[in-house]
């Protein structure tokens, strides 16, 4: 069974403390955690350096990895130097990746790419420094839309430091799936994030994406097929964010999310 991490996005809003304390409860592998805010309810970690403490503590004490933190945004006009202290943040952590998507559509312009281009190759340059890799979680609603599109940015930076998150929601809604990501070099594929969608695809994406995903097997997304198309034991990362559960605690939310997952993983497993 490959390592199963449980992403930020599945208990918040809640403390990193909190989703720590509930993975390690629950018996996840590894945590992904959100250290720079990306929504109102979101904690901005670095702004307090006691919570950051307390962070490395729990991480010690528990004895989780750290698969990834998250979420920066990178575009033409982003200062990595200003990026330095939470890749140095994230290596005290232990942490593998630091996930980074692109702007939104509507800011993504074809003229600027030399320069994102130039600035994630900067990037990963950072995170050699801190031995902590930059990944891209392409989504369909911003610059980096699609599966072959991060791959292509792959090409252009030419860094051994740059990897691709997939996450099962931005494969299928970008029209992508099982034979797209079987086709990708598997060095590539840092992690996989794993939800459930309905068919069809509702207008709102970005809504669904932070408020309405479905657990592993509650949907129609061909997920044991897209886990095997993965490479072998990749990590997997459960990331279901479900407004449908915001009445349950962390701790309820992790324990389902672990259980869905590992019944898909282990369907996936059977039938390789």
């Amino acid at each position: 069974m490959p390592t199963l991490s449980l992403s930020s996005l599945t208990v918040l809003p809640c403390s990193p403390l909190e989703q720590i304390d509930a993975a390690h409860d629950v018996g996840f592998d590894a945590v992904g955690l959100r250290i720079h805010p990306a929504l109102p309810t979101d904690i901005d970690v670095m702004a307090d350096a006691s919570l950051r403490r307390a962070i490395e503590r729990r991480i010690a004490r528990t004895g989780l990895r750290v698969l990834d933190v998250d979420v920066v945004r990178v575009g033409p006009q982003t200062d990595v130097t200003a990026i330095e202290p939470l890749l140095g943040y994230a290596a005290s952590l232990g942490a593998e990746n630091l996930v980074f998507t692109s702007l939104p559509r509507d800011q993504y312009h074809g003229y600027e790419e030399r320069e994102c281009v130039r600035n994630i190759a900067e990037l990963c340059e950072a995170g050699v420094r801190h031995g902590v890799r930059p990944i891209v979680e392409f989504i369909p609603f911003r610059g980096i839309a699609s599966l072959p599109h991060a791959v292509r940015i792959a090409k252009l930076v030419d860094h051994p430091n740059f990897a691709i998150c997939v996450d099962t929601l931005h494969l299928c809604r970008s029209g992508g799936g099982p034979a797209e990501l079987a086709n990708v070099d598997p060095r590539l594929i840092a992690s996989l994030q794993l939800c459930d969608a309905p068919q069809p695809a509702p207008e709102d994406l970005p809504s669904e994406s932070r408020y309405g995903r479905l657990y592993p097997g509650e949907g129609m997304l061909p997920l044991v097929e897209i886990i095997r198309a993965a490479p072998r034991d990749v990590p997997v990362s459960v990331e279901v964010p479900s407004m449908a559960r915001q009445t349950r605690s962390p701790f309820e939310r992790a324990q389902e999310a672990a259980r869905c997952a590992r019944r898909v993983l282990a369907a996936a497993r059977r039938g390789a």
